[in-house]
C-alpha cells in the first residue's frame, strides 16, 4: 500500500465538483477510493473545491505521520478487544454476566463496532450506533446497559495496556422515571394467604405460604431464597445466614460476593419451624425432585395469585421493594435496611423506596396537627398570649 502524502483529485461531473482520495482499510491489502461531492460548479471554483477536499483529507488525518505509521501495523479493532475480554475478563465476572454478555455483544456491539479500529471510534460514531438501536425499538434501559458493556470492554483494554480510560460523550436516550412494581403491606399479606391454595406442578405443596412469608419479611432475593439450606437458619439468634444464591439451577456466589446475616422476626421463625418439622438438613425450599426452585416457577404462582386477588401482577423483586419501603416507613435506620437487603449504595436503596398515598397523607396531617398544637401552646398559654 502507498503511504505517501496525498492531495486527492478534483473533477467535474455535470454541474457538480467531485473528489476522490485514498483511505487504508485495516486488515486488507487494498485501499478504499471514496468519491465525495464537493459542491455546485456555479457556487465554487475548482481551486475552492480542491481546498474543500484537502480539508476532508486533513479531518480524517490521512496525511499525519501517526496515521502513516499506524497503517503499516494492522489496526486493533473492537472485535480483537472483545475477543480478549470474553477470554480473559468475562470468566471473572458473575455467572449471570457470563451467561448473558456474549449474546448481547454478538447481537448489539459486534455488528456495528466489530471491524472499526479503536482510534476511529469517536463520540459521533457512538451516537450513530445509539440511533440505530433506537430505530430497531430497543428500550432506553437496554441501550444504557449495552453502552455500559461497550465502555467496560474498552476501558478494560485500556487498563491492560496502561493507557488512560477512553472518554466519550454520547447522547443516550432518557430512561423514563417509571416506578417499579412493589407490593404494599396489604398486597403482601393477601398474596401470602392465597398462595396456600395454589395446586400447580413443580414444587412441593405447602411451600408457597412460608416461602412468600419469608421473602416478605426478610427482603431476600429470589435466588437467595432458593439457595437456602436448613443449616443456614439460626433459630436461637433469629438470623438467616445468606451464603449462596441460585442461578440457572446452579449454586453460585451471592450478588457482589457479599455474604450477610439477615435478622427475622419471631412470627416468621415460628412459621419456618412448623413448615420444616423434623427436617434438619437439605434445602429449605425445593422442587419435587429435589432441585432448586427456579424464579420462573415462583413468578407463575405470583401471577396466579394476582389474578385471583384482582391486583397488578408483579415478580419476586417486588417483595424486596416492599420490604425496603416498609422498613424505612417505620423508621428503621438506613444502615440496618442496607445490611438486611444487601445494598452497598444509598442510591440503590432510594430506588427501592416507595410510599403509599395514605401514608403520605397521614404524615402530612400529623405534621399539621403538631404545628397547630405548638401554635396553640404559644397563643393560648405561652409567650404570645396578649400580643397583637
Amino acid at each position: 500500500m502507498s503511504k505517501r502524502f496525498q492531495r486527492g483529485s478534483v473533477f467535474a461531473v455535470g454541474n457538480k465538483w467531485h473528489g476522490r482520495y485514498w483511505r487504508d482499510v485495516p486488515d486488507k491489502d487494498t485501499r478504499e477510493h471514496p468519491l465525495v461531492v464537493l459542491g455546485e460548479r456555479k457556487e465554487m471554483t475548482k481551486l475552492e473545491a480542491r481546498k474543500k477536499l484537502a480539508d476532508i483529507i486533513e479531518k480524517e488525518g490521512l496525511n499525519k505521520e501517526t496515521y502513516l505509521e499506524l497503517s503499516v501495523v494492522p489496526a486493533v479493532t473492537f472485535n480483537h478487544v472483545a475477543d480478549a475480554w470474553e477470554l480473559k475478563r468475562l470468566p471473572q465476572l458473575a455467572l449471570s454476566t457470563q451467561h448473558d454478555a456474549p449474546g448481547q455483544i454478538a447481537k448489539h456491539l459486534r455488528p456495528f463496532f466489530g471491524a472499526l479500529p479503536l482510534e476511529s471510534i469517536k463520540t459521533g460514531t457512538i451516537n450513530e450506533w445509539v440511533m440505530g438501536l433506537v430505530k430497531i425499538g430497543l428500550e432506553p434501559k437496554t441501550i444504557h446497559n449495552q453502552w455500559k458493556t461497550f465502555r467496560a470492554i474498552m476501558n478494560w483494554h485500556a487498563q491492560q495496556n496502561d493507557e488512560p480510560e477512553r472518554t466519550w460523550h454520547p447522547s443516550l436516550p432518557h430512561i423514563p422515571d417509571t416506578e417499579a412494581r412493589w407490593y404494599t403491606v396489604d398486597e403482601m399479606m393477601r398474596i401470602i394467604e392465597v398462595s396456600a391454595e395454589y395446586s400447580g406442578r413443580g414444587i412441593t405443596k405447602g411451600q408457597y405460604k412460608p416461602l412468600f412469608h419469608l421473602t416478605a419479611f426478610s427482603g431476600l432475593r429470589s435466588g437467595e431464597i432458593s439457595g437456602l439450606h436448613i443449616e443456614d437458619l439460626d433459630f436461637a439468634r433469629g438470623v438467616i445466614h445468606v451464603r449462596r444464591s441460585i442461578f440457572d439451577g446452579s449454586e453460585v456466589e451471592t450478588k457482589g460476593k457479599r455474604r450477610r446475616d439477615v435478622f427475622v422476626d419471631s412470627i416468621t421463625l415460628r412459621m419456618l419451624k412448623e413448615y420444616l418439622g423434623d427436617r434438619t438438613t437439605g434445602r429449605v425450599f425445593q422442587s419435587r425432585n429435589g432441585t432448586p426452585i427456579r424464579n420462573g416457577q415462583l413468578v407463575t404462582v405470583l401471577h396466579w395469585a394476582a389474578k385471583r386477588l384482582g391486583i397488578k401482577p408483579g415478580g419476586m423483586h417486588a417483595w424486596r421493594h416492599g420490604r425496603v419501603s416498609l422498613m424505612l416507613a417505620n423508621g428503621v435506620p438506613l444502615n440496618i435496611v442496607q445490611d438486611q437487603v444487601g445494598h452497598q449504595d444509598k442510591r440503590t436503596t432510594d430506588i427501592y423506596t416507595h410510599n403509599e398515598e395514605t401514608f403520605i397523607r397521614d404524615t402530612m396531617n400529623r405534621l399539621a396537627f403538631s404545628c397547630t398544637q405548638r401554635q396553640n401552646l404559644y397563643t393560648d398559654e405561652g409567650p404570645l398570649r396578649g400580643t397583637k
